[in-house]
């Protein structure tokens, strides 16, 4: 039945949530159902091209044939709707993680997605995603490079800062980083620091340091 694959599609996509709930893992792109889709949608389209060409002016005379023709003219709106809907919901999950990690692009794409068809983001993604994804971390570090200086809008703001020092602990070795003073630290599991909170706040959000 016309329909049922675009009601497919959507149906995943609401199952993930991907735009409110960026802690869900996104799934692998599903190439071959937006195919499926697309033929059909083609499909519909010549249907209804050709029996117009046939009937011409008399088409309207058919009530039935109108009928039908209508029908298939509003399936084919509706699956490039539920089509529109899916990569839309994706692209709000893609921003949502992008802005989870301050901003680190190499770090959303190795992210794990819990998916064993696609271990890390980087493969869960169509290559157009990618394309997305890079465009948008270029546009974002061209905006906020003006003022970095006095802001990071990449920041997390969720919980304001109480005191400008921090206290850390390594939970994953993220080797060696150069602080803004140029002072390189060394950051191993399992060791404790005490840095300005400023310094290592992205560290903090991507995963490799937690507060203690």
């Amino acid at each position: 039945m016309h329909g049922d694959l675009a009601l497919q599609l959507v149906t995943a996509a609401h199952r993930s949530t991907l735009a409110s709930a960026p802690q869900l893992p996104i799934p692998k792109y599903a190439l071959q159902l937006i195919l499926s889709i697309c033929l059909e949608t083609r499909q519909l389209g010549v249907t209804i091209a050709a029996a117009t060409e046939q009937h011409g002016v008399s088409l309207s005379q058919d009530r039935g044939l109108v009928c039908a023709l209508t029908v298939q003219h509003l399936a084919a709106r509706r699956n490039k709707r539920c089509m529109l809907a899916y990569l839309a919901n994706r692209i709000g999950g893609i921003k949502e993680r992008w802005w989870d990690a301050g901003g680190a692009l190499s770090f959303v794409l190795s992210q794990e997605t819990g998916d064993p068809d696609a271990p890390d983001l980087r493969s869960a993604l169509s290559p157009q995603e990618l394309d997305f994804l890079r465009s948008y971390n270029s546009m974002v570090l061209d905006y906020k490079s003006d003022f970095l200086d006095v802001l990071d809008i990449a920041a997390s703001i969720d919980k304001p800062p109480g005191e400008l020092m921090a206290d850390v602990r390594v939970i994953k070795d993220a080797g060696e980083v150069i602080l803004e003073g140029g002072e390189r630290v060394e950051f191993r599991k399992g060791e404790r620091f005490r840095l300005e909170r400023a310094q290592v706040e992205r560290l903090i959000t991507q995963g490799y340091l937690e507060e203690v």
